[in-house]
């Protein structure tokens, strides 16, 4: 039985903020996933001065649990701003949960630029991002519509920063009608209003559009994303909120099925698929490389995709070198963490010296010695994985690729969908690829393959450098939900 893969969520945020409060406010909302209630935001704004300057301290607080199979995974990430009592963000401080550690964003605003540093696993990234005094924080959409509540009919463009991502998105809204919206059992007349997200360089995320009903003041009573199958959040009291909900195998939930099954599939190394996307064309979102071949059809609707195994000998070569970052340490590969390069040469003992042959007895190496195969870990970086050895397949390949540069090899993790013959259908995985013989090879420590079966279709890859590592992770939400796959030919 292959194991099934996991996604990392991006947030939802909902708060308010209206004029400089007199005292400490809070406001409680809880999440669903289809009909599974999965967690809950807490945000609360508090007045602060600075040296006689009347400030505001905005705290989002944000947690969710779902189980994957017979394990229970917690993700919370906590959100906190320094502003202006218009809005202006002055300084900002996030916190993802990243296994046993964490993620630490932070930065202050001066002369119209956020110095931007990334802090986990002993590493640290700096990004500077420029920042004008429109930009707002996370919870940019319902500050916006709590100050100036908006009209039928009406449009507005938002500056909002993107935690997962730290980067500022622009949003346009659109103020539609009045819709009966029941709330609690309650039908309340709330009026919908539509947002769509744009990155900078005008990278449309399609994942992040948010649909929000906003009461008669402005607040936000209810919002769907039509991501990860469609969450929803619910403005409510704090003991709904943090009441415990049903359970919501995200496993599951998270297949793509397929019409007939694969037979052993860790065989197959040539197989032809056709693919549609709700909504959107297959070209824009899997890519081409030495392994996947995408044919889009005349209408944009439909593409017929063939993957085949590449061995390090196959196929064109490339560069004699690549980008320095995939030799680098980062926050999430930490190659010269003490532990990562003493596993490294307890692994190489008696390898031959070639970069090849390294490879694959670093990734027999981390499929042996990971012994305690769990979904319970969001998503640890390589320093803990080489302490623990557990976690699932992200947790196998940020370690795998930590090794690898830790032996020189250059690596990066690639994602993308794993056929489990178990659920006939595709689930949500992550795996290697090392540059040899000047082309990327695609390895996976999770199931022991150095010649990866053409069951694994890539929607990207990434060094996982930078201020924004999870940003690769963009694709699971852009196919989650809306993607049909077929099994054309099995050669």
């Amino acid at each position: 039985m292959r194991l099934l893969r996991r996604i990392f969520w991006a947030a939802l945020i909902a708060g308010f903020l209206g004029s400089l409060p007199a005292s400490a406010q809070e406001s409680w909302d809880a999440i669903y996933i289809g009909n599974s209630k999965v967690g809950h935001i807490k945000t609360k704004i508090s007045p602060i001065k600075d040296r006689g300057r009347e400030l505001l301290r905005v705290q989002v607080d944000w947690e969710m649990s779902v189980n994957r199979g017979s394990d229970i995974s917690k993700i919370t990430l906590a959100y906190g701003t320094i502003e202006t009592p218009t809005g202006q963000v002055l300084r900002l401080d996030t916190l993802t949960n990243v296994g046993q550690d964490h993620i630490r964003t932070y930065g202050d605003v001066i002369n119209g630029t956020m110095g931007l540093k990334l802090e986990a696993g002993g590493q640290k990234s700096e990004q500077n991002v420029t920042w004008g005094p429109d930009v707002r924080g996370p919870y940019a959409i319902e500050q916006s519509l709590a100050r100036l509540p908006m009209k039928p009919g009406e449009s507005r463009d938002v500056k909002q920063y993107i935690p997962s991502l730290n980067v500022v998105a622009t949003v346009a809204l659109k103020a539609k009608d009045l819709e009966d919206i029941n709330l609690g059992g309650v039908a309340r007349s709330l009026m919908r209003v539509e947002s769509v997200s744009t990155l900078p360089e005008g990278k449309s995320t399609p994942e992040m559009n948010t649909t929000y009903w906003v009461d008669s003041t402005g607040q936000v009573m209810k919002s769907f994303t039509d991501a990860y199958g469609g969450m929803v959040t619910y403005r409510t009291t704090r003991e709904a909120a943090l009441a415990k909900g049903a359970p919501l195998d995200l496993l599951a939930a998270s297949i793509i099925k397929i019409p007939r099954p694969i037979p052993k599939p860790e065989l197959q190394t040539r197989i032809l698929y056709r693919l549609s996307i709700n909504g959107d064309d297959p070209a824009k979102l899997f890519p081409n490389d030495r392994r996947q071949t995408l044919k889009p059809s005349s209408d944009g609707k439909s593409a017929t995709m063939e993957v085949a195994s590449a061995g390090p000998n196959q196929g064109e070569p490339g560069p004699e070198s690549v980008d320095p970052t995939f030799l680098k340490p980062n926050s999430m590969i930490n190659s010269d963490d003490p532990r990562v390069v003493a596993l490294t040469n307890q692994a190489l003992t008696g390898v031959a010296n070639d970069p090849w042959s390294k490879a694959q007895a670093i990734n027999r190496w981390v499929f042996t010695n990971i012994k305690d195969k769990n979904y319970k870990t969001a998503f640890a970086s390589a320093k803990e994985v080489a302490r623990t050895l557990k976690g699932d397949c992200t947790e196998h390949s940020v370690l795998t690729a930590a090794m690898c540069r830790a032996a020189g090899i250059p690596a990066r993790v690639a994602v993308g969908l794993l056929y489990a013959d178990s659920l006939n259908g595709f689930g949500f995985h992550m795996w290697d690829e090392v540059y040899v013989n000047r082309r990327w090879v695609a390895i996976d420590a999770a199931f022991d393959q150095t010649t990866v079966d053409a069951t694994h279709l890539k929607l990207s890859d990434a060094s996982l450098d930078g201020v924004s590592p999870f940003e690769p992770l963009l694709s699971v939400g852009q196919v989650f939900g809306k993607l049909t796959l077929e099994p054309l030919e099995i050669r």
